[in-house]
């Protein structure tokens, strides 16, 4: 199973779903800023125009790759959760836990009631097993690297799994496989332009997160 095809896509449907995450995503400023260890009131990475530039045309890409669906509304709160999450990532160099794990059954909740009303049971058990993938696969990494990946990071990975296997397989590989690459490419180009060593933490997330929405956003032939 696929995403639909672009171009049978409702048009009319993108701008008002982009200006409703435009609307999102400056509603999100303040409490992103309450996530926050030290207050950064001024921090350039969040305020209204970025988080709402960057929500809104998160959201209007959904609207043209998924169309009008149940599972648009999934995709796009899985977009209001990473929005956040990357900032305070590049910031912080972490991810909270009070957004990454009620995340879980909030995106539950949306894939399953998407699942009711088109009756496809399957894609939801597909997305429940991709969840528990690339969970699990991540926690294996962390295992093996001794503390290298985060808790989060692999809390993430989850969440990323249960949204990229519902149209299929192979969106779900492929998301997987560009996160661990673009994570790659971040950590040698920090360490090029030394910004980090190879003993710095490295903000995954961000990474794993363009990862996965370039898989789900750039039609696979």
């Amino acid at each position: 199973m696929r995403l639909v095809d672009t171009a049978v896509n409702p048009w009319w449907a993108i701008l008002p779903w982009g200006l409703l995450g435009a609307v999102v995503g400056v509603a999100l400023c303040q409490p992103t800023q309450a996530l926050l260890t030290v207050r950064r009131q001024d921090h350039r990475l969040i305020n209204a125009v970025t988080f709402g530039l960057l929500t809104a045309v998160l959201f209007g890409l959904l609207a043209w790759r998924v169309g009008v669906r149940p599972e648009l509304v999934a995709y796009s709160g899985l977009a209001t959760v990473c929005v956040p999450l990357s900032a305070i990532d590049v910031i912080e160099k972490r991810m909270p836990s009070r957004l990454l794990v009620p995340a879980y059954p909030g995106l539950i909740g949306l894939f399953g009631v998407a699942a009711a009303v088109e009756h496809n049971a399957a894609a939801l058990l597909r997305s429940l097993a991709g969840m528990a993938i690339l969970f699990t696969f991540y926690l294996i990494i962390g295992l093996a690297s001794r503390g290298a990946l985060g808790a989060a990071d692999i809390r993430l990975a989850g969440l990323l799994g249960l949204a990229l296997a519902w149209p299929g397989w192979d969106i779900f590989v492929s998301g997987a496989a560009l996160g661990l690459l673009y994570g790659g490419f971040t950590g040698a180009a920090m360490i090029v332009l030394r910004r980090a060593s190879r003993h710095t933490l490295i903000p995954l997330g961000p990474a794993l997160i363009v990862g996965a929405f370039t898989a789900l956003l750039v039609p696979i032939a």
